[in-house]
């Protein structure tokens, strides 16, 4: 592939990966967090094994998970950056010796969580997406010249039998967190890596252009259903309070919805919709900036019916390179 091709490439892709403020992975039974408190001393990445096929890391910000199906790796997102997708790709490496990465899928398309991913470039594995997002991964991959990822979309749920395990990717049916969600589900381990479906220890963040809280709220039911043992998220520690968690983030949405529909119901102005929202906060579960960020982006989307219609996007381009270190 040609530097310029590439390029471009990478460009389309940091386009069409949506930026999101989200700032800031043994056993099930004794995990140990990905993300440790004092961002300023963590080392790039820390890997933790969730069993003898299963890794979970947090390279840069984003924690990422990859699984030995016997023939070849899966990776489960690829990091913010080139130096993040570079040590994913190392560890499994190391892990799993010998074996080639096959797969990779991508549990949304924030840059944050996925822009590692033209680091890669160029690649023949298996792209797997949500597949409402089919047609727009697969506009950044036309024209390439050697190489190139076959995109797959899963409309509901891929099985992936392999010789050592068997993993369910599952896309949401409807948007929720975005418009492109997809979470994994290991049967055998009881493990949910749920994407940014579930932030542990903070509320989520509703400000992408495809959040939909009803639907989000039906595919935190489903995972709940499974009754999982553990969860790994994009953002946050791992944790085994699965239910919990679950609970905290589909409260928290249901709180917001109850609120905005109210407000719409009244033709409410932004500043009474700002106050309802701080009257009506969850403890200290989600900073009052935020709270009101998450509610006003809803309610300028939220019609009379009470749905939440894709907002336009506009694509950025591409941000300038920062100045190199002296």
């Amino acid at each position: 592939m040609s530097h310029f091709l590439r390029t471009t490439l990478s460009a389309a892709l940091a386009a069409l990966l949506l930026h999101a403020a989200e700032a800031a992975a043994q056993a099930p039974s004794a995990p140990k967090p990905a993300v440790a408190p004092a961002a300023g001393a963590l080392p790039p990445f820390e890997t933790e094994q969730i069993d003898p096929v299963s890794w979970v890391g947090r390279f840069g910000a984003t924690n990422c998970a990859w699984f030995d199906m016997g023939d070849g790796v899966l990776l489960l997102d690829t990091g913010a950056t080139a130096e993040d997708a570079k040590n994913l790709l190392a560890e499994a490496k190391r892990t799993f010796p010998g074996k080639p990465v096959r797969w990779i899928a991508m549990t949304h398309l924030h840059s944050d969580s996925n822009n590692g991913f033209t680091a890669m470039l160029p690649t023949d594995v298996m792209l797997i997406v949500n597949e409402r997002a089919v047609e727009n991964v697969q506009s950044f991959v036309r024209g390439a010249k050697g190489k190139a990822p076959t995109v797959l979309g899963v409309a509901d749920r891929l099985v992936l039998v392999g010789k050592t395990q068997t993993l369910e990717i599952r896309a949401t049916p409807a948007p929720a967190h975005t418009n492109f969600d997809l979470w994994v589900w290991g049967s055998t381990s009881g493990v949910a890596y749920v994407g940014d479906l579930v932030t542990p220890t903070r509320c989520p963040m509703t400000s992408d252009p495809g959040t939909d809280p009803k639907g989000w709220i039906a595919v935190l039911d489903s995972i709940d259903a499974l009754h999982p043992v553990y969860l790994v998220p994009t953002r946050g520690p791992s944790t085994t309070a699965a239910a919990e968690q679950i609970k905290l983030t589909r409260d928290y949405l249901s709180r917001l919805l109850e609120i905005l529909v109210d407000m719409k119901g009244r033709s409410a102005p932004e500043a009474r919709v700002s106050g309802e929202i701080a009257a009506r906060r969850i403890n200290a579960y989600c900073p009052i900036e935020l709270d009101t960020i998450n509610a006003l982006t809803l309610y300028r989307r939220m019609t009379p019916d009470g749905s939440f219609p894709l907002a336009k996007l506009v694509a950025a381009p591409p941000a300038a390179p920062a100045p190199r270190k002296k």
